[in-house]
């Protein structure tokens, strides 16, 4: 057992003042050496992964839901260690999903749903500052995912098979969404959530473009999602879906990984490509949908599927490029006035409820009921941890 004290906080302290939480060591890293990784690459409740090349470094970001700030960023060399670099999303507009991670002319843009309608965030920099975010006014649909055709027009691919134009500076859309792909039909006696076409990604590849979904449902039957794709010659279709359908599927609950799916292709550095998605982990559900990743193979006649007898639970090689630092570790020695960025709020971005005073952190509680008492929270990313909590208070 690893310890870990104020991992996983969930410090709803109801009518409590004041906590303090004391110094602690770092995790270990695990599952991860130059000979070979073990999913996850990154452990803990951190789906709907969206990963960027660009140069020698990777970005990702995931879906943040609730938790505030929002839209975590991270940075890696090597696909397989990470460190947090910057929250995106600082402004409250509702729960975030599957968001879209990109570089377009020099900027970088996170696409993604919340609150009903789908937004955008800018930077010059993964590392920020990001700007406020802007409503593209697009109700109705989830999981944007961005795609440019030959001439620079821009457009979003959106769930149940959508696609709509953006503008050039890519912070509205001109048009109405269309119909564009109709997805895979699976085999009706599986067992699966629903239909369910979702996060759309878009790979473009030798004059291709390979649109890349979930279907099946996230969060059914150990056997629900997948990853499924299609390609055409021009962003609208029509798309020819592949023949190595499901390219990731959860065949049996006997597997370690359940309800695999919400894929994106990334190439390293050498041109080996990659996929990044998220599955559950067997027993350990309340982990969430931790990020895994597994080799992908391109066919002579340019289809792309998971090199025969790899599996997500098998020991993989690593990726090419240069080594990097594991910055994933939770824990914290209070030794700045600034919380690290592995601390959010639940539905809420106070700051001024966080008070460093000798090497502590002093966390002032708000509201008299659990649900409205917005805790400061770290992502539980271990099998085994042990949690201390001191607590002073004014009234019981």
């Amino acid at each position: 057992m690893k310890s870990l004290k104020n991992s996983f906080l969930l410090l709803i302290i109801l009518g409590f003042n004041v906590m303090s939480c004391a110094p602690t060591a770092n995790f270990d890293v695990k599952n991860k050496s130059e000979s070979g990784f073990e999913n996850p690459v990154l452990g803990g409740d951190y789906p709907d992964p969206s990963v960027l090349r660009d140069g020698e470094d990777f970005y990702l970001t995931h879906s943040s839901f609730e938790y505030y700030p929002g839209l975590l960023v991270w940075h890696s060399t090597d696909l397989i260690h990470w460190t947090r670099i910057s929250h995106a999303l600082n402004e409250y507009v509702g729960s975030v999903w599957a968001p879209d991670l990109i570089k377009h002319n020099n900027k970088f843009y996170i696409y993604f749903p919340a609150g009903g309608t789908n937004w955008v965030v800018t930077a010059d920099s993964p590392a920020g500052p990001w700007s406020s975010p802007h409503d593209l006014k697009l109700p109705g649909f989830i999981d944007p995912g961005h795609v440019v055709d030959e001439s620079g027009q821009r457009y979003l691919y959106l769930s149940k098979g959508y696609v709509v134009k953006l503008a050039a500076d890519g912070l509205s859309t001109i048009g109405e969404p269309v119909l564009n792909y109709a997805g895979w039909e699976f085999p009706k006696e599986w067992s699966t959530e629903c239909f369910c076409l979702e996060s759309p990604k878009s790979t473009v590849k030798d004059g291709f473009y390979h649109i890349i979904v979930a279907e099946g449902g996230t969060a059914g039957p150990a056997t629900s999602h997948m990853v499924v794709t299609g390609r055409a010659t021009s962003p609208y279709g029509p798309f020819e879906n592949s023949p190595y359908n499901p390219i990731i599927h959860t065949e049996n609950r006997s597997e370690r990984w359940w309800s695999q799916g919400h894929g994106t292709l990334v190439d390293d550095v050498e041109g080996n490509w990659w996929m990044m998605y998220h599955g559950y982990e067997k027993y350990f559900h309340t982990l969430g949908r931790q990020t895994l990743m597994v080799p992908i193979e391109w066919t002579e006649d340019n289809w792309f599927r998971v090199p025969e007898g790899v599996k997500s639970f098998d020991k993989l090689a690593v990726p090419a490029g240069k080594p990097s630092e594991d910055g994933s570790g939770l824990s914290d020695d209070f030794d700045t006035n600034k919380l690290g960025l592995q601390w959010q709020f639940f539905k809420d971005n106070d700051f001024s409820r966080v008070v460093f005073e000798n090497g502590e952190l002093l966390f002032r509680a708000k509201a008299d009921r659990f649900e409205e008492s917005s805790p400061l929270l770290v992502n539980a990313s271990d099998q085994k941890y042990e949690v201390t909590v001191d607590l002073q208070s004014t009234r019981m």
